[in-house]
């Protein structure tokens, strides 16, 4: 009985290391692990961000008279006009042939205000102007907002991901095809980002989170608060992107974290 007793403990004990050497392994977490929202609004889109080292970034785009804008409305695009090719396409390329570390890694979150098939067509037309960013693997292009049908995801050029939806299964069928998992965090959550979040909607938080990581992808919440008390508790929730519209602000709070705080490798 002992000895049956041991040779458990030992393969529980396999398990367990081979299941942590999958997803326990640590990464420093910095400011590749924050994501631009509404980037559009900064003083300089997509640059700002970039150089301040930013893994995700988002593009808000409006098909208008086959000119792809970036903004969230017409009233956006009328006030300030940027083009998602000029302020971004052209910028992320000639960002990628300056870089010098190899191992970086970039999200452009493209979030489709327009109808889907022509506004995704037109964003697909213009990255294939650019053949180095349909090959390299510092860049992944995440589609959300009017996103197509996911049975139809397949259909798309492999350079081309899409924003999950977590509790959705057709997404989860089409798990090769997501980018990463985003998600409304006033679904699980009222907390207003000061104090401690009730134990019940932490618990909730933390099991979408747990099944996004089960599924080998990152995830981030957008509709949260946003503050420095917010970015230590969504990195002790293990958060992957910590969404904020205050770039300098969260950058300068990451650089400044301890080499020791880390989070999951789920990559």
């Amino acid at each position: 009985m002992k000895q049956l007793f041991l040779k458990k403990c030992i393969s529980f004990i396999v398990v367990m290391v081979a299941f942590y050497t999958g997803y326990g392994q640590t990464i420093k977490y910095n400011v590749s692990n924050a994501h631009a929202h509404n980037d559009y609004e900064h003083n300089i889109p997509f640059i700002q961000a970039y150089n301040l080292g930013f893994g995700s970034i988002e593009a808000d785009v409006i098909l208008q008279n086959d000119s792809l804008f970036v903004g969230h409305s017409t009233k956006d695009i009328t006030a300030r006009p940027l083009f998602f090719e000029r302020d971004y396409i052209q910028p992320l390329q000639d960002a990628l042939l300056k870089q010098k570390d190899t191992t970086r890694k970039v999200i452009l979150l493209i979030d489709l205000k327009t109808e889907t098939l022509s506004a995704l067509n037109k964003v697909i037309a213009i990255i294939e102007k650019y053949p180095m960013l349909t090959k390299t693997t510092a860049v992944q292009f995440v589609i959300t907002g009017n996103q197509p049908p996911p049975s139809t995801f397949g259909q798309y050029p492999p350079y081309i991901y899409f924003d999950g939806n977590i509790n959705n299964p057709a997404h989860i069928e089409q798990i090769s095809r997501i980018g990463m998992f985003s998600d409304n965090f006033r679904k699980y959550s009222g907390w207003d980002g000061k104090g401690n979040i009730p134990e019940k909607e932490k618990h909730a938080l933390t099991t979408v989170i747990q099944k996004a990581h089960t599924l080998h992808k990152k995830i981030r919440f957008w509709g949260c608060p946003d503050n420095i008390h917010t970015w230590h508790t969504f990195m002790d929730l293990q958060v992957d992107y910590i969404n904020t519209d205050h770039i300098e602000k969260l950058a300068d709070f990451l650089k400044k974290m301890p080499a020791t705080t880390s989070l999951p490798a789920n990559q």
